[in-house]
């Protein structure tokens, strides 16, 4: 048998992804000037931060820096909350983000995964082939209605090893702290969550 695998040297979720689980109290996540954010403000913090969190741990293994110790969310308004909300704003890319899990959830499902594999794929292997890692989409929602982007998913993918038409994506995935064996399996015709969530495709992020 041929395996072709690679990692972000030294990279493990145990280690270097956050401690705690994308499961924020509800609450808006950014204040209106001098308002108390608790009160008014845009966005609600229990739809998740799992951009944000994801954009955090890589530039923290980047810059070489250890996240820090906590193993609960922390709390709206807090300056790790505020560090997290600024990186989820980052993981939108000017709104370019959601426009693009929306149109992969608008696809068929066929072309979805048709795209994964033959363009989203060879992405996400360039960055991790680069030593970087890659900020990947999970989409599990389908249809046309932009309420329902809410059910898609931002993770870093670390590793990959390729057997054929099968390949297994290694992740930090911030619904499953201090867990390193979370991966996905990606084929032309299918991709699969190994901890059971739907997935209908995969996008390679900023």
């Amino acid at each position: 048998m041929n395996l072709e695998s690679n990692a972000v040297p030294g990279f493990l979720p145990s280690t270097h992804g956050l401690r705690f689980a994308n499961r924020f109290s509800p609450g808006p996540t950014v204040r209106l000037g001098p308002i108390d954010p608790r009160r008014i403000g845009i966005g609600d913090a229990s739809a998740g931060l799992c951009g944000g969190m994801s954009w955090f741990v890589r530039e923290r293994f980047e810059a070489g820096l250890a996240v820090p110790s906590d193993a609960e969310a922390p709390a709206n308004g807090s300056t790790l909350f505020r560090a997290l909300v600024r990186r989820q704003v980052l993981s939108l890319d000017w709104l370019r983000t959601p426009l693009r899990f929306w149109w992969m959830g608008a696809m068929s499902l066929e072309r979805a995964l048709r795209r994964s594999w033959d363009v989203e794929w060879p992405r996400i292997k360039a960055d991790i082939d680069a030593g970087r890692l890659s900020m990947v989409g999970l989409v599990r929602h389908s249809g046309v209605n932009p309420f329902h982007l809410t059910q898609s998913h931002q993770v870093l993918a670390y590793a990959y090893e390729v057997d054929g038409d099968v390949v297994k994506l290694r992740m930090y995935d911030p619904n499953w702290p201090d867990r390193d064996d979370v991966r996905i399996s990606l084929q032309p015709h299918a991709v699969l969550q190994g901890t059971g969530e739907n997935l209908l495709g995969t996008l390679r992020l900023r």
